[in-house]
């Protein structure tokens, strides 16, 4: 058999055993308000307890969360301190690797209703589950006596190994070069006190290096954000490491949920909507976009509207110029761009009022940890009821 067939063949059972991935089935910009003084170890382990009056070591707690703002450069303030301790508390109540109710039974049963709807190969991958690496020690029964995220996490890594090896591709996989694919189907996606984006985690982790990450790198990262002060290291930043330009902490924290500067998207969106009279879901994504958050090139539901408006109110933006604007809805200059520029103009020209910066994004959120019904502004809302009364604390 000729080399290039080898490969392929190689990377076809590599992909193959791939599939037995684990499936766990969420005008101006006003000016901030004036911070507070820094409360101190003492005064921090205070706030936690008050906010979590169980909770184990609050002294520590207090200390790696300092740690954190300082090495992150953000002010170790009452406002900082406070945000991220109502995050802590409603992600986690305080613990670095939170245990989740019946996440093992949940997660069999989301992996055997998934592979069972392609009968051949999804029964295939059930019966590598069931009887790999042994029948007594198998992949299925890690998976069903999971506890915590990170107990899933690592029957993950542990299957990819498996493949790797079945596959001959150890060198390859461990060098980092399947490490996209090898996260793409990694469903442990949020994890740690803060639930922190793992992609954030990764994509901050790369910006300090100059060499690409291997697959152990990759774990590294896992590995901090399961940790009290690696969790909220990466928290902290994903809270706090932008320039929002919003007048009150509720539209962070619902950012924290639906990605940076979501409720100022979700702002555009409700002036597009009251313009154009076209019924927009205020969700906080102006384009649509993969699973790795590239932008596609279809037109979402809000630039075709955008371009409808554009025409009707000359607005004097190509098809292409509106594209490339919208673009940019993921950064700060969004908020300097022509389009965005004029549809404020245009808003407060046409109803007379100035137009909204900020709107919290109505998005429901499903997942099987989640027993209730949750939306980004239900979580938004409680978030921000636990920061105001660590605000108010005396």
């Amino acid at each position: 058999m000729r080399q290039r067939e080898k490969w392929d063949v190689t990377l076809m059972k590599f992909r193959l055993a791939l599939l037995a991935a684990l499936t766990l089935a969420p005008g101006a910009a006003p000016a901030l308000a004036q911070q507070q003084a820094a409360p101190g170890i003492g005064g921090v382990a205070r706030l936690i307890t008050l906010a979590e009056p169980k909770v184990a070591d609050p002294r520590g707690w207090a200390v790696d969360l300092l740690d954190v703002l300082r090495q992150h450069s953000f002010p170790q303030s009452r406002e900082n301190v406070c945000a991220a301790i109502a995050v802590i508390d409603q992600e986690s109540s305080f613990v670095a690797d939170p245990a989740v109710p019946n996440l093992g039974t949940l997660s069999e049963k989301a992996m055997r209703q998934k592979f069972l709807k392609v009968p051949i190969l999804g029964r295939m991958a059930l019966n590598f589950l069931d009887r790999t690496p042994s029948p007594e020690d198998s992949y299925m029964e890690r998976i069903r006596s999971a506890r915590t995220e990170r107990d899933l996490d690592m029957t993950w890594r542990a299957m990819v190994a498996d493949a790797s090896s079945r596959a001959n591709m150890g060198f390859v996989v461990n060098a980092g070069l399947f490490n996209t694919l090898i996260e793409e189907h990694n469903e442990i996606s949020t994890v740690g006190s803060m639930q922190v984006s793992v992609k954030f985690a990764l994509d901050e982790a790369r910006k300090r290096r100059w060499l690409p990450m291997t697959l152990e790198d990759t774990y590294a990262v896992r590995d901090d954000l399961y940790s009290r002060h690696g969790g909220m290291y990466y928290g902290v930043l994903q809270l706090l490491g932008y320039d929002s330009g919003y007048s009150q902490k509720l539209y962070r924290f619902a950012d924290y949920n639906a990605g940076r500067y979501a409720s100022r998207n979700a702002a555009v969106q409700q002036i597009i909507a009251t313009l154009s009279g076209v019924k927009l879901a205020l969700d906080g994504d102006l384009l649509t976009y993969d699973k790795t958050g590239k932008a596609l090139p279809r037109v979402s539901g809000t630039e075709a509207a955008l371009r409808k408006l554009a025409a009707k109110l000359d607005l004097g933006l190509t098809n292409q110029q509106i594209r490339d604007d919208l673009l940019r809805e993921k950064d700060q200059s969004f908020a300097a761009s022509r389009l965005f520029l004029a549809l404020r103009d245009a808003y407060q020209a046409r109803t007379g009022k100035a137009a909204p910066f900020a709107v919290v994004p109505q998005i429901a959120l499903a997942s099987p940890k989640i027993k209730r019904r949750m939306t980004t502004s239900i979580f938004a809302e409680t978030v921000n009821r636990r920061y105001q009364r660590c605000m108010a604390a005396r």
